[in-house]
């Protein structure tokens, strides 16, 4: 017996779960499924997240940040995408 490991993406999970128990009698043994969420919940990178994003809300309900407004974000980050394409365009 042989052993494969996929990962596969969350928003296509039930289609492949469906395609598993077609083949599951002729060919497949058993399987398992492995959420890795959690992992990432008691995780030490979860923590600093979760404390930064608190720190930001706090900073935008405090007034301390403004919010951009979505026009603003787009030619931002328009001009950013830009000056990253002039800056590594010989990379």
């Amino acid at each position: 017996m042989q052993t494969v490991t996929l990962q596969i993406r969350e928003e296509r999970i039930e289609e492949f779960l469906k395609i598993i128990e077609g083949l599951r009698t002729d060919m497949v043994e058993a399987y398992e499924i492995i959420d890795h969420q959690d992992d990432y919940l008691t995780s030490e990178q979860f923590h600093k997240d979760k404390k930064m994003f608190h720190r930001r809300l706090q900073d935008i309900q405090q007034q301390r940040a403004t919010l951009l407004t979505e026009e603003d974000y787009r030619e931002k980050m328009a001009d950013f995408v830009a000056d990253l394409k002039k800056r590594y365009a010989d990379s």
